[in-house]
């Protein structure tokens, strides 16, 4: 959904839910490097997702098209 432009902000929200979730949940081990990167990586994307949540989709999207032949 979040290619095609489909309920951008929706999903970017639920996914950087996700992505902080799972980061917490199943990364979270101090004493091992790599799953604390890979939490710090699951982090990275949920902000990603927090931005992309913000500022929503281009006009090239499929809400940018909606929204754009309503007049908004």
């Amino acid at each position: 959904m979040v290619l095609a432009g489909y309920q951008t902000r929706i999903v970017a929200y639920l996914l950087a839910g996700f992505c902080i979730l799972t980061g917490a949940m199943f990364h979270y081990v101090p004493e091992d490097q790599i799953q604390m990167i890979m939490m710090m990586k699951n982090f990275a994307i949920a902000g990603g997702f927090l931005i992309l949540g913000r500022f929503g989709a281009d006009e090239f999207s499929i809400d940018g098209k909606a929204s754009a032949a309503a007049g908004d």
